[in-house]
Parts: C-alpha cells; structure tokens; sequence
C-alpha cells in the first residue's frame, strides 16, 4: 500500500505541474503589449515600417509598399493612434479610411502584423492590397 500511496501523489504532482505549465504558455501568446518607444520592421515586399508603442497606443504609423497598378507609396499618418486590447492586439483604419494597419504583440519585442490598402486610396484603378510585415524595438 506504501508503494501506491507514492505512485498516487507522484501522479497528483504530475498532473498539477502539467496544469501549471499549460496555463503559463497559455497566457504568454499575445498576452501584453510590447516595449514602448520607437519600432521598426519590414514588409513581405522588402520595405520599411516604422511606428511608436505609447502608452495610450500605436501611433506615427508610417510604411512603404508597392501596389501593382500604382506602385509604391509611402503614407505616413503622425496622428491616429489605435489602441491596443487585452490581447495585445491593435488595428485601425488610418488616412480616413483608405488605408488599414494592425498587429498582434507576439512577444514583448516582436510584432507580427499587416497594413490593407483598399481600393479607395484614392488614386484611380489602385487594387486591395495586403501585406504582412514584422517590426521590433529600435
């Protein structure tokens, strides 16, 4: 009886360090915003992003991309700041409505995100554009 009394709470303490372990990797994905100051990355397409963490959000949001029909453009918004929610993730349309740029903290110093051009950008025959990008602290 000795010998399974053992084998009982070995298998108890097995079981609550698994529990444990789960629910602390469970609360690192995406679970607070990265480091503030200034941020930098790069687009799928080779091109820069730049943006800064505060305290009230992501602001002066500024990127490059190329568009098939109008090529590559450079928009720079120093004034929308889009929050950032429980989850660590921002999104937001910027320069009235014509582009769109969000992102998920994916650690303190790593974001994985996208910027959506539509096809109001306001240039005529522009097409929906998406592209992923990935930034971390300058």
């Amino acid at each position: 009886m000795r010998r399974h009394g053992r084998l009982v709470v070995l298998a108890i303490a097995l079981c609550a360090l698994g529990c444990l372990c789960s629910a602390g990797m469970a609360g690192a994905e995406g679970s607070s915003p990265g480091e503030l100051g200034a941020w930098k990355g790069k687009t799928k397409q080779g091109f820069p992003v730049y943006f800064r963490v505060t305290s009230e959000g992501v602001t002066n949001i500024r990127f490059t991309y190329r568009e098939s029909i109008c090529g590559k453009q450079s928009p720079h918004d120093p004034t929308t700041t889009l929050g950032i929610d429980e989850a660590a993730h921002f999104a937001g349309a910027i320069y009235s409505g014509r582009l769109e740029f969000e992102g998920s903290f994916v650690s303190p110093t790593q974001v994985k995100g996208k910027l959506i051009a539509l096809e109001t950008t306001g240039l005529p025959g522009c097409l929906r554009q998406v592209v992923g990008f990935t930034a971390n602290p300058r």
